[in-house]
Formats: structure tokens, sequence, C-alpha cells
């Protein structure tokens, strides 16, 4: 979709006029398609989710074209409009690209590793063995509260590690290159496992699509090399 059109959308539902001036250094986001071919998780679940996923996308087109034009010489971090859509952009935009990350690599039935992969190579460096990475990965999983558990590469300790994130915009390691996301906030398993989140995580890492994973490794490998 065209930035000109996304921009009437975004004017529409803020109930601008469409002679009024939108000014043209809002980020926009539009949704992607995703084809979660699995069958644990029910077609409701998958429904649902996705629709909460284009909820998050609108919040977000609407924060950014608000920003363009906010007050920023009354902005105070006691009580700010300025404030309150910084926070907000950073919790919606973290839950769009989340979203798309966890969508593009669960979902794949003949999910399978090879043991040559750059991917399951980096991950028995890093972590051990591949077992001890599953482990570790499952244990940020179970701590998360709402929120996401995951993989990426840190650029400081040059090395993959897991890690969780509450909601979409808490514990975020500075400069974290996301390679795996499994989300654990209820309402991506509650319909289907009930309270059993555990054998959630079970089913969707069965199903990691470790091609679309593989191809992240290569990209963060290049973002390592970059920082040398």
């Amino acid at each position: 979709m065209k930035k000109s059109e996304l921009n009437k959308i975004i004017k529409t539902s803020l109930g601008v006029d469409q002679e009024q001036k939108v000014i043209e250094e809002s980020y926009v986001a539009s949704p992607k398609a995703f084809d979660l071919n699995t069958q644990k998780l029910s077609q409701k679940t998958k429904t649902a989710h996705k629709e909460l996923y284009e909820k998050y996308i609108k919040a977000f087109n609407r924060i950014s074209a608000e920003l363009d034009t906010a007050d920023r010489e009354e902005s105070n971090p006691n009580h700010s409009n300025y404030r309150s859509l910084k926070i907000d952009e950073a919790y919606n935009l973290n839950a769009v690209y989340l979203h798309e990350l966890y969508f593009a690599n669960i979902a794949d039935p003949t999910s399978e590793i090879s043991m040559d992969s750059l991917t399951f190579m980096r991950l028995e460096r890093d972590f051990g063995t591949f077992d001890d990475w599953q482990k570790d990965f499952i244990a940020c999983s179970q701590a998360a509260r709402s929120g996401w558990a995951v993989c990426s590469f840190n650029p400081y300790l040059q090395r993959y590690h897991n890690f969780l994130i509450d909601l979409h915009n808490i514990q975020i390691p500075v400069g974290a290159y996301p390679v795996i996301v499994l989300d654990v906030w209820e309402h991506a398993y509650y319909k289907d496992y009930l309270t059993n989140k555990k054998s959630y995580v079970f089913n969707m890492m069965k199903q990691f699509n470790w091609d679309i994973i593989e191809e992240r490794f290569k990209r963060a490998e290049g973002f390592a090399k970059a920082l040398r």
C-alpha cells in the first residue's frame, strides 16, 4: 500500500478533513499475510490473533500521525501528551513487529533443524548444547508474564542469548537482534490450552520454521561483522 493511501486511512480514522495537510514524516505500518498452517492452534485462536495484530497496526498508525503535530515544548516526565504518545508508540510498534516475527517462525508441520545449519551450530556454541538452549528458552517462556520469549543476537556480548519481555516493551536488552520469537501472552494459547502454557510452548517449538530462523541467523551474523 502506498504511503499516500495509508495517510488517507489515518486521516479518516482520526476524523481529519481530507483537505487538511497530513505531515509526511509519519511512520506507517500495514498488515502482512501469514499462513499459520498448524493443527496445534485452533482456527478460532488464529483468527482472533490476526485480528489483534491488525489492531496494534491501527493503533500505531494513529499514534504516529498524532506525534507529527504533538507539542514538544510542553514535554515533561510528569504528565505530557508527548510522553504518553512516545510510550504508546514503543508499546504498539513492538507489538506489531514481535507478532510478525512470531507468526513467521511458527506453524511448520514438517519442522526439522539440521545439525550443520548455522542456527544449530551457534546455539550449541553459545548454550553448550542445543538441548540446553531449548531448556533455557522454555524457562524464559515460563518466566514471562503477559509477554514474549526471545532468542536474540547480543552485539555487546557477541553471542546469542535468551530473554523474556513482559507486555511488549519491558525488559528488552539494548541492541537485541531477535532471531526466534514466541508469543506467551494468554491470548496466544488460552482458548486451546487453558492454563497449560507449557504444552502450548512445547507444541509451538516442535513446529518452529527453521528455514525462516536460519535466514535471521545469517542476517545477525552480518550484523555482528559490521560491529567488529
